[in-house]
């Protein structure tokens, strides 16, 4: 009976590994057969597929073992907390059933697949060198395209035709790059992908320095497309890996290290107070350094954070629902276009994680969103995946001024799953 609870397990440990795979390789590739018309609902029914045929391929493995899984409590009460208050605040909200899929996908069904996913990792997932190969080659392959698309061609087809790349904001609304579609979703991937790639191209006992072509890529890519949060987001990391080296093999050099690190960041806010550029987002946070804040910093930003915070103290408890401040919001911005007209765009994104699930889930559904990701970034100081630890830090930074949704929420859910796994499962091989 032993030895077939072992096989059993191998077959839920094989499915999850398959699962992974696929996410890591095919998912951030995916478009769908429209183009970027309707990416959003291509990218959703994939993750919506790959995850229900994992939840019933370990549904009928634990059925046949004749026992339920036993995932990490910690995990498992995480996801728990999240589904059960994210039920709730969808059910009662006034957009339900609304709620159930969201404005753009983003609702009640993709918070309880993300939660499942990162569970289903967690208990049955084992991190392997092929997975950081992967991801290597779909963020090699977007950024290739993206490229491409930068010099004015349409590989694939995704631009209706007639259409480019430098159309954005002028010919439509937003800006289409990759195959992530909006150039932001493309910098959030990127966030968490270029610093996986370069933390496990130098550490361990066999480099593959080749992993730098790929994070480097992403990183010129990200400059160019001007994903100012990106780039902050991969910056953040730089600074937390060097930190993070020194802690783990110079311990007694991390004071001056963090002080240098202090210092040097308390020189260049000084500098950005004193000596403010005419125009940018340099200028736009030395205004904030000095109190003064529009609605249009942060291309609108600073108005749709305010938006969000009206939304939460409307209902502070339960929020608008999950994907609810897409119905609930009513700031709208115009832009002109090249013909004269105006293009009008609402605010349907809080273009910030925290503010985001604070307006959507309320005080109690920010606590749930926070808590797995302290539980993840504490093991990552343990010593835990440190390349996933970077990779999630990234993510994080760059998701305070980002947009959400079921673009690449997944994969961070993935790196989730694997940082909270039990330390048997937790053989990593990055």
């Amino acid at each position: 009976r032993c030895a077939k609870i072992v096989r059993m397990e191998s077959l839920e440990r094989y499915v999850t590994d398959k699962y992974v795979c696929l996410m890591l390789l095919v998912f951030p590739l995916w478009t769908g057969l429209d183009g970027y018309a309707r990416i959003t609902r291509a990218k959703f029914a994939f993750f919506a597929a790959a995850t229900c045929i994992l939840a019933a391929a370990l549904l009928c493995a634990a059925v046949r073992r004749r026992s339920l899984p036993r995932p990490p409590r910690c995990a498992a009460l995480a996801a728990a907390a999240f589904s059960a208050w994210a039920a709730l605040s969808a059910l009662l909200s006034p957009y339900w059933p609304g709620t159930a899929l969201g404005w753009n996908y983003d609702g009640l069904f993709t918070a309880l697949l993300c939660a499942f996913c990162a569970l289903g990792v967690a208990t049955y997932g084992v991190m392997r060198e092929r997975y950081v190969n992967l991801l290597a080659v779909s963020v090699s392959l977007c950024c290739a395209l993206a490229l491409l698309q930068l010099a004015r061609l349409n590989p694939m087809g995704l631009y209706p035709e007639g259409y480019d790349y430098y159309g954005g904001g002028v010919e439509y609304n937003g800006r289409f790059l990759g195959t992530l579609g909006n150039v932001n979703l493309l910098g959030a991937f990127l966030s968490l992908s270029c610093p996986a790639l370069a933390w496990a191209a130098l550490d361990g006992r066999r480099r593959r320095l080749w992993l730098l072509l790929p994070a480097a890529a992403g990183c010129a890519l990200c400059a160019l497309a001007r994903c100012e949060g990106a780039l902050l987001g991969m910056g953040a990391a730089a600074l937390f890996g060097i930190l993070y080296y020194v802690k783990s093999s110079k311990p007694r050099l991390l004071p001056g290290t963090l002080a240098l690190a202090a210092a040097a960041l308390i020189s260049a806010l000084a500098c950005v107070y004193l000596f403010p550029p005419e125009g940018g987002t340099l200028w736009e946070l030395s205004e904030l350094l000095h109190g003064r804040v529009e609605d249009g910093f942060g291309s609108g930003r600073a108005a749709i954070w305010r938006e969000a915070l009206r939304l939460w103290s409307e209902r502070p408890l339960l929020g608008q629902g999950p994907g609810g401040f897409g119905f609930a919001s009513q700031l709208e911005f115009e832009r002109a276009a090249e013909n004269g007209a105006l293009l009008v765009t609402r605010a349907e994104d809080a273009h910030s994680l925290p503010l985001a699930a604070l307006a959507e889930l309320g005080l109690p559904g920010l606590f749930a969103v926070l808590a797995p990701w302290a539980m993840a970034f504490a093991r990552w100081l343990r010593g835990t995946h440190p390349a996933l630890g970077l990779a999630l830090s990234a993510y994080f930074v760059q998701a305070l001024t980002g947009i959400g949704g079921c673009f690449v929420l997944p994969l961070a859910c993935i790196f989730l799953g694997f940082m909270l796994a039990k330390p048997v499962n937790s053989n990593s091989l990055e």
